[in-house]
This record gives C-alpha cells, structure tokens and sequence, in this order.
C-alpha cells in the first residue's frame, strides 16, 4: 500500500461527514423506526444486533436501541369481574380482577369509568411504568391493593388520564399487554450523516442494508389512483422547481389515523394528530419525500410555484411571519402567496379537523435554492432538511400515490387522477472508473467482479465493456460524481475494518519532511502540557466585536455565511479570545483552571499565521502553606521566553519592549523582538477586556509567533564547556529614568560578546538620593574565556568597552559600585 494510497484511506473514511454547505455540518439527523416497520421493505432473517452491527458498518451510528415490549414488563390484560365501594372512601372502589392465575386479584381503584366486564391494562408488583414509577402490594386505607389499573396516560401511550384504559381486546387475561397489542417491536434511532439525504427514510435504510446484503429490498406496491383531473389547477413558472406532482380528494372524512399509524409516528417521535396530517409526516419518513396537504376549500386557484419578486409575505405554520426575498420559490394561490417553496407551508390554507377537500402535493424542488432560502430565513423544516440534500425524483409519483390512497382507505371520499407538471426524469453523473483504484487509493484488494456487484447492489449501472468502466449513479445517489465516491461506496459497504491496516514504508520520511511550523508546534504543546497548562481547541470563528478588539490595525476576514451571526462571523485574529471564553464557561461552572494554553491559527487578510497563546492566572486551591503566588507580566513574559529557547532562540539577541499592545494593561506588557520582526507578546490582559468577558482582574497571557521563529536560520552549536575561571564584575549607571534596562542589556552584550557568557541585572534604584528624572541600573557581567584565564587586562578592557558602549548610546555615568 503507498503513502498516497494510505493518506487517501485516512480521507475517505472522514470525507463521508463533509458537505458543501458549511451550516449543514453542525447536526446529524436522526431517524427513528421499528424493525418491523424496515421489515415491510426489507426482507431479512437477520437479528436485531446483526442489522445494528451492518447499519454502524455503512456508516449510519446507531445512537439507541429500545425494546418496546421491555416497558411492558409484567403488564397484563385484565378482566375486571367485579368494583365494589371502598367502605372508607367515596371514590375509590374495590376491584375484582382476573388476571390469569389461579384466583384472581383484589386491587383498588379510584377511576369514575372502571366496572365490571372491562377489559383493562393491569400493571402487576414489580411492574415499573413511564416515569419511573414502580407498582408493588400496599394498603389503601386500611383495605390491600395487589396491582394498579392503569390509563393511557400512565402508560405512556397518549395524555388521556381522567379515566382508566378501557381496551378493545380479544386478548385472554393473563396475556402481557405488549404481545396483546402487538407492541412486541424493537426501534432503532440511527444517526444520518448529512451527505445522506437518500437514507432520511426507512425505505432508504432498507435499500442501503439489502445493497450490504442484509436481505432482499422488496418491490414497492403498484397502487391505483381515481379518474379525472382535480378541480384545482397547478402549474410551474419558475426552473428552480423541475417538477409539481398533485392529487385531490374530495368528500372525506378527516378523523383520527389508524392505531398502527399512530404507533409508527410515535416510535418516529412524533405526535399523532390526524389522519391527514398523519399520512403525510408518516410518507415522508417511509419513503423520504416530503408533501404538503391543503384544504381544498381554502383555495381559489390556480396553485403556482413561482419565484419571488421580493416583499412577498404570508403567515407560515407555527404562527411565523415569513417575507420573501428576491429569487425565493413561492406557492401562491392565483397571485396570494402561500408558502415557501420546499420549506414552509401557510397556516391560511392548512388541513383541519373537519376538511374534506384535500389538495395534495409533492414536488422536486432545486437543492441549492432550497439550501440558500432556508439560510436566508433562518427555518429549519423536516421538508428543508431533505430538499437541500436531494430528494429522489423517481419515488415523488409513488409517495405522493401512496399517501393518497392511505388517506382514502381510512377518511373515504373521491380521488382525482395523478397530475404531473414538469419532468420526474433525471440526469445523472456518469463517471469513468478504474476499478484498480479500490486498491490503490482504498487499500482493498477486491475482484472486478467483486466491485461490480457492490456497484449494482447500490444501484449503479455499470458498463464493463469500455476501459474505464462507465459508471451511471441512481437517482437517489445526489452526490456521486467522482471516481473516488465509488470507492468509498465499496469499501463502506465491504466494511472499512476489512481494509488491512498498513504502516506507510516512508512514514518516518513523511513525518522528517512536515513543515518545520507544524513539528515546532507539536513541541510547543508538548512543553506547554509539562508547565502544567490545559491546551484548549477553540473555534476559528469569533465574533465580530472580538476580532475588532483583538485585531487592532488589521484587516479582518469575514464570513459570508456564518454559522451564527452573533458569534461565529469573523475568522478569529488572535488566539486570546478564544481562551477567555473558554475561562469564562470553566467560571460559570465553579470550574477555574489556572492554566489554558493553545496552539493554532489566526487569520486576517494579509494570511494565516501560526501562534502559541497562553492564559494564567491564580491558582484557587487552598493550601497550607498558604495561596499560590499570583502570576504577573514577568511570569508571562518567562513563558514565552521558554518556548524561544526550546525552538533554538539565543534569548541574548532578542529584545523586549515594554508596551504595544492595546488589549494588555498599557504598563504591564510587551514585546519580545528580533531586528524588526516580533516573536512573541505577553502581559497583564486589560481590564477592560475582562470586563467584557465577564472575568476577574490580574489574569495574564503571552502569545508567541511560531512561523516567525520557526523561520530563522538557527545553526547548531557543539556543548563546549571552559576549563578556565569565570569572573564576575558589576557595573553602575546612570541614566535617565526612561531607558529601557533591556536596551541596555543589549548593548553590553554586543560590547563585550567575545568575553561575556552572561549579562544580567542585579539593581534598579530610583529614589531621592538620585537626581530627579534619573536611575540607577546595576549589571553584573560573568567574563570566562575559552582558551586562556582571563589578565587584568582582559578584565579591565571587557569593563571599559562595557561603560563607554552605555555612554555613547545611552549617555550613562558610570557610579561607584
């Protein structure tokens, strides 16, 4: 396997959770549904944890498994035989209660509806029901209790409580409530990747495991519709919408769904509502088309899907104002604006309990125009989510046929013919394709024969005569186009465990060749992490009074779409506000942490540079010796020079200058600089900018510039130590109180470079022994030679081209030491 070949692996198995729409990256969507519900698609012996295991295989993580029957547990039917009063409470009553043992039980009931020949749901000691509540023998005043009778309510199957369950059952006493009502169904809830819109249905799961040879995917029924054109007319005048399916039924009853309905949308999460608006939420979770249902009457017709002219306004479901903007799809009835094409229908025209004239539709609407309305307005529908993603045009004319006929089996009533406006037929890329590429770029060796199989078992035509093979993708496949989709396509389905894991032969050359940047950032951490700071991964995005504060002077880069416009809008120019946010979520959860450290980019419109920032403060813990120290501009500023050092830094030639940067305490901080170039900033962090991140005084911070110092020429040195004595001398100057001690360093060490190992200061002094305006600043300079002991001579030359270097730049007076 090749380096190219195994870096390609690496990609392919994160490529499948990427998109092109950046705010579709944030949420995974959900599907929740019955075996048995998969299993009126899927034909399958497989077992619960083996359709799991190959669902995890595909790609599609299994978030729960819930066993329905399990909350059943020792609930049974029961036959009340008798209800007699409670002799100590009006309300209760003495129930009689077979259950199907040998004699039968004695429990106590309170509700007004309970009465001899009721068939009932009986919850047995030992039985635990929704909310944690466990049924066990007691006394109610004064009279035993061996059980409860139980509600809808505290089942958890609907809100009804004002009375106890009366159920319409066949079922003998004894038999446990879950097989009695056929409740006997395991649901999965499976995460969808957002790459996956053909997957946000059941039929579409169903399709994806019989293509991994779970089963066989069965044959969706031929199902009839009526005669004649609907009353209403519709009609496309806008490209975004390539076609408008549409179906009506009149004179029907708009009652509640079927109880098997009703039990799928609620395994879905759904609440049931009615038939109508039931068939429609339960369509598009089976078959992964989206529909709407208008009230026939509430239209004058004809329905249009348009594009906006911008200003266009109507009230969605849910009670949202919605105004449209220039290019939406609208659905108007005549020129009356409706709803948001693909996204939101109008509470105007919404079905109802008593409709009976339906107007039903499915459409094909663009998926980039659904995806920049949906932004734009900021809405977020079941609709939208599979619109953007690319619905299969192939299934719209059997969906919107399905719900149709649903709604007539159980409301009745009269259904039109099916009216197509536009063209369900579609396109789709043909891609050439290598088959050696399984194993080159995936690292699988498979037989062609092998890999066209897979390929037609997804779907694919495939065309094996021609050299590449001609590869045609399904109309639900909306995002394959390239060579290396079909190979993630094979392998997701052989399973990327059987991708044999190989170490690159040049992986310590690949690891030699990195950029120098990226190998100092990994020691920078490294170091970080033995100072004792927590390293933090903090988002590249801020928000946009953050980056004016942080990135004073420079041009900012912001984002067109961001992902949130209060706080993710311009890509970040420092690594500090990231931090203190971070400071202020561990605050806000009595979680201070003394030490945050990270190492990443920053951004502005000159580039992107690579830092290494810290934030310190005082350690909290309590201790007897006493509180920690405080740390303060020095400690800071000790950090940074750490990690110079570590990079190869000789610290002798670098500069500090106090001050320069604006989000520092003005007196507190600085820079630490080579020639014109600065390597890093450190200092007590503003209180004004605490302030505004809501955090205490006295944090500090330092932020070092890994590029520039990983850029600098650093030629290596050998260890060599002196067998020669090492003196030490002080000298005192003069100078005025505004000289920066650092500059002063400097110049003595180049003065006396070829003697001084070290240059140090050992005194400042201002006070009124002094001339006004003046100070004194005390340095000692450690001399040692490497080939002789040091003369007087030496000594006494090092210390005078010392005094005159300081008088000639800076006009110091050498003091008596």
């Amino acid at each position: 396997m090749s380096e190219s070949a195994w870096a390609r692996g690496r990609f392919l198995r994160a490529r499948r959770f990427f998109l092109p729409f950046l705010a579709q990256l944030a949420t995974l969507r959900r599907m929740r549904f019955s075996i048995n519900w998969l299993q009126d698609f899927l034909a399958t012996e497989l077992s619960t944890d083996a359709l799991v295991a190959l669902l995890i295989q595909l790609g599609h993580e299994v978030d729960a498994v819930e066993d329905q029957a399990a909350q059943f547990n020792n609930v049974v039917v029961g036959h009340v035989l008798e209800r007699v009063q409670h002799p100590d409470a009006d309300r209760l009553g003495i129930c009689t209660v077979d259950v199907g043992e040998d004699a039968p039980r004695q429990i106590i009931c309170g509700a007004p509806n309970v009465r001899a020949g009721l068939t009932v749901a009986t919850a047995l000691p030992g039985a635990v029901l929704p909310g944690d509540f466990k049924i066990q023998k007691s006394k109610i005043r004064g009279v035993a209790s061996d059980g409860m009778i139980c509600s809808e309510r505290e089942l958890g199957l609907g809100d009804e409580h004002d009375g106890i369950w009366e159920m319409e059952s066949t079922a003998k006493p004894g038999t446990p409530l879950a097989e009695a009502m056929q409740w006997n169904d395991v649901v999965l809830e499976v995460a969808v990747t957002p790459n996956r819109g053909d997957c946000l249905s059941v039929y579409g799961l169903a399709r994806d495991l019989a293509a991994a040879g779970a089963g066989t995917l069965k044959e969706l029924p031929k199902l009839e519709v009526g005669a004649g054109e609907p009353t209403l007319k519709a009609k496309i005048e806008t490209a975004k919408v390539p076609a408008f399916t549409c179906i009506q039924l009149q004179g029907l009853t708009n009652g509640a769904s079927p109880a098997w309905l009703q039990q799928r949308l609620t395994q879905a999460g759904q609440r049931p509502r009615n038939l109508l608006v039931d068939v429609t939420n339960y369509i598009m979770l089976t078959y992964g088309q989206p529909l709407h249902a208008y009230d026939a009457t509430k239209l004058t017709g004809p329905i249009v899907a348009a594009d906006a002219q911008g200003g266009e306004s109507y009230l969605g479901i849910g009670d949202r104002k919605v105004t449209a903007n220039a290019g939406d799809v609208l659905i108007l009835d005549g020129d009356q604006m409706i709803g948001l094409g693909g996204i939101l229908g109008g509470e105007s025209t919404a079905v109802q309990e008593d409709t009976t004239n339906v107007f039903l539709e499915a459409a094909w609407f663009e998926a980039d125009q659904i995806a920049r309305t949906g932004q734009d307005h900021q809405l977020q529908t079941d609709a939208r989510y599979r619109f953007e993603r690319g619905i299969d045009p192939a299934m719209t004319a059997a969906a919107i046929q399905a719900a149709a006929s649903l709604m007539q089996e159980y409301g009745g009533g009269e259904m039109s013919a099916l009216k197509v406006m536009g063209d369900l037929t579609k396109g789709t890329a043909r891609i050439a394709f290598d088959p050696t590429l399984v194993k080159n770029f995936g690292g699988l060796a498979l037989k062609n024969s092998e890999i066209e199989a897979v390929l037609q078992g997804l779907g694919f035509a495939v065309d094996t005569s021609q050299t590449p093979w001609q590869v045609d993708a399904p109309t639900w496949r909306t995002f394959m186009t390239t060579p290396e989709d079909l190979v993630e396509e094979i392998l997701r389905v052989k399973g990327y465990e059987t991708v044999p894991a190989v170490l690159p032969e040049t992986a310590t050359k690949v690891l030699r060749g990195q950029a120098p940047a990226m190998l100092l950032a990994r020691q920078t951490q490294r170091l970080l992490a033995s100072q004792g700071f927590l390293e933090t991964l903090t988002y590249s995005f801020i928000a946009a009074d953050q980056a004016e504060q942080f990135g004073i002077g420079q041009d900012l880069v912001s984002l067109t779409n961001p992902l949130d416009e209060a706080t993710m809008a311009v890509m970040r120019p420092s690594l500090l506000p990231g931090l203190l946010v971070a400071a202020g979520k561990n605050d806000a959860r009595s979680l201070a942490v003394a030490k945050l450290a990270e190492v990443g980019r920053i951004f502005t419109q000159a580039g992107e540079t690579l830092w290494a920032a810290g934030l310190m403060r005082q350690e909290e813990e309590r201790h007897w010796q006493g509180a920690a120290p405080a740390p303060d501009v020095f400690v800071a500023k000790g950090m940074a020079e750490q990690i110079l050092a570590s990079a190869g830094v000789n610290l002798e030639n670098v500069q500090t200058k106090a001050g320069g940067v604006e989000t520092y305490h003005p007196g507190r901080c600085g820079q630490l600089t080579l020639g014109p170039k600065v390597l890093a900033r450190f200092g007590e962090v503003h209180p004004a900018v605490l302030k505004a991140f809501d955090l205490p005084a006295g944090m500090v911070a330092f932020e070092v510039n890994i590029d520039a110092i990983s850029g600098m020429q650093k030629k290596p040195k050998n260890f060599v130590v002196s067998t020669y004595q090492p003196v030490a001398k002080d000298l005192a100057f003069l100078l005025d109180a505004d000289v920066a001690a650092g500059d002063v360093l400097q110049t003595v060490r180049k003065a006396v470079k070829d003697l001084a190992t070290m240059v140090q200061i050992f005194d400042v002094y201002q006070g009124d022994k002094l001339p006004a305006g003046k100070k004194s600043l005390g340095i000692t300079m450690t001399l040692q030679a490497m080939d002789r002991t040091l003369s007087d001579a030496d000594i006494q030359g090092a210390m005078t081209a010392a005094s005159q270097a300081v008088s000639k730049h800076y006009n110091g007076q050498l003091r008596d030491a």
